[in-house]
């Protein structure tokens, strides 16, 4: 009888664990989550030279650069205003892959418009040149490099903050968060806080983007799922 009810016990504390992180990982309270599925993914704008495609099997979105590539990108085909968090998961599938996520990606000026060439190459020029942006590098080991946040143009390759060390394994989901609300902006992995940071200068609102380079001789490949982009109601 014993036996039994520590078997009930430790289910209910299973469950009850299982209902809080999810309620954990899906809500923001004031906020209303856009749930992006793998199938929504394949509506996103891609650029570069390489592969973008929902696999259908295992519901995840996969990204991969070919030969020749300048790094490949995936950009949101809505706007979002100036308070927004993204949320999602992500595997690199080679250890060469180099991660970044970009927020309020616009044209430059007062605009959350974003005009991307027909014939850009996902190459990095464009978002540190020709567009504003802040720049989430968060797997970078690769360049090596420490997870950091930069404000392009300006001050551009000056980061506004830098982690001390890397967190991130290829071949292993990591559950990620980065957001910015009024002047703070901030990175999480796997429910961590990486860096926080104020902009006084904050820009103004634009598109998402994912983004993913490899090293020269290795190509970038990655796993994407579970996307939701929560906005103020």
């Amino acid at each position: 009888m014993n036996r039994v009810l520590f078997v009930l016990a430790q289910l209910i504390l299973l469950l009850s664990h299982n209902i809080y992180a999810q309620g954990s990982r899906s809500s923001i309270e004031g906020y209303s989550e856009e749930v992006i599925s793998a199938t929504d993914l394949s509506n996103w704008s891609f650029y570069g030279k390489g592969k973008a495609y929902e696999d259908k099997i295992h519901k995840q979105f996969c990204i991969s650069e070919d030969d020749g590539s300048k790094g490949v990108v995936m950009v949101s085909p809505k706007e979002y205003g100036e308070n927004v968090v993204v949320r999602y998961s992500t595997m690199t599938l080679t250890p060469a892959t180099v991660l970044v996520a970009i927020l309020s990606a616009s044209d430059l000026g007062k605009s959350s418009d974003l005009s991307i060439p027909q014939d850009y190459d996902g190459g990095i020029s464009y978002w540190l040149k020709e567009c504003e942006n802040y720049f989430f590098a968060f797997r970078n080991a690769p360049h090596n490099k420490t997870p950091f946040l930069r404000k392009w143009p300006i001050p551009g390759s000056t980061p506004l903050i830098q982690a001390k060390e890397n967190v991130m394994s290829s071949g292993i989901y990591y559950d990620m968060e980065i957001g910015r609300r009024g002047h703070t902006l901030w990175l999480k992995i796997n429910e961590k806080l990486i860096f926080k940071i104020k902009d006084e200068n904050i820009l103004e609102g634009g598109h998402v983007a994912f983004r993913a380079r490899g090293i020269p001789g290795f190509k970038a490949a990655f796993l994407i799922k579970d996307v939701s982009i929560f906005t103020p109601n």
